[in-house]
């Protein structure tokens, strides 16, 4: 009867387990018990916040813009990937968004995790960052809190801040470049190939520089970036891109 009950117990912890995907430790830290989160590497985004609000604008005009004081780059996120695919995303959904647990970060978010887009719910981007890709880190012992992701991100930002990579070859707001000046530029200065994103005015068909993606292994080592969906630019090579110094003002864009 004894070994009846303790059999049955054990099943039920097992049941838990695999509905909840992960376990959590005593420090808090959670554990893939899953398999849900596989992936390859890790992309750490930076976008341009005059191109950002450029594309917040095209949207809807009325729309404004929380812009940093200083022309810098900002964090879109930190993103496990897998080779080939936007893969993989939203991997626990009962790993909630705690706005709180980020109080000792808020000030430094407020500055390099900026939410551009004025007018949207606070924290909305945090959380959505959190839940769509903070979630599938947590494998990784480096960010397995919230705590830890966007702290890496802050640290990332200030290790590689694309702005003082593209200055050290002369690529400077306010100028246009070829894409492949700007993939060359940041090959030379880091060592290793990454992605470069852009949008598209749909009228003038004019370029703007939008995001920069450099990867990284799983123990955050910088590696190159072939092989990651849409490798190594959308942006037309045969066009230069501009970089803008300030938000444009035709608002008619699109993504390509």
């Amino acid at each position: 009867m004894v070994s009846r009950l303790i059999n049955l117990w054990l099943l039920l912890v097992s049941i838990f387990v695999m509905t909840n995907g992960f376990s959590e430790n005593s420090d808090g830290r959670h554990k893939e018990v899953s398999g849900s989160n596989e992936f390859d590497l890790l992309i750490f985004t930076q976008h341009w916040p005059q191109t950002v609000c450029y594309q917040w604008k095209e949207d809807t005009e009325s729309h404004d813009c929380s812009l940093p004081r200083d022309e810098e780059w900002t964090i879109h996120g930190i993103w496990p990937t897998q080779y080939h695919k936007l893969a993989p995303q939203f991997c626990n959904h009962s790993l909630h968004f705690n706005a709180s647990a980020l109080a000792p970060l808020e000030d430094q978010l407020n500055v390099k995790w900026l939410d551009v887009e004025k007018g949207t719910a606070r924290y909305s981007f945090w959380k959505h960052e959190w839940q769509k890709h903070g979630t599938c880190a947590v494998v990784l012992d480096s960010i397995n809190t919230e705590v830890k992701y966007f702290q890496k991100g802050l640290d990332l930002l200030d290790k590689y801040d694309m702005k003082h990579v593209l200055g050290k070859k002369n690529i400077v707001p306010g100028d246009n470049h070829s894409v492949q000046d700007i993939l060359n530029a940041i090959e030379t200065i880091l060592g290793k190939r990454c992605q470069v994103e852009c949008i598209t005015n749909s009228k003038t068909k004019q370029s703007y520089l939008f995001e920069i993606r450099i990867c990284f292994s799983k123990t955050f080592e910088l590696i190159h970036c072939d092989g990651i969906h849409g490798f190594p630019t959308n942006c037309d090579l045969k066009k230069n891109v501009i970089y803008p110094s300030n938000v444009p003002v035709d608002y008619r864009v699109i993504q390509i």
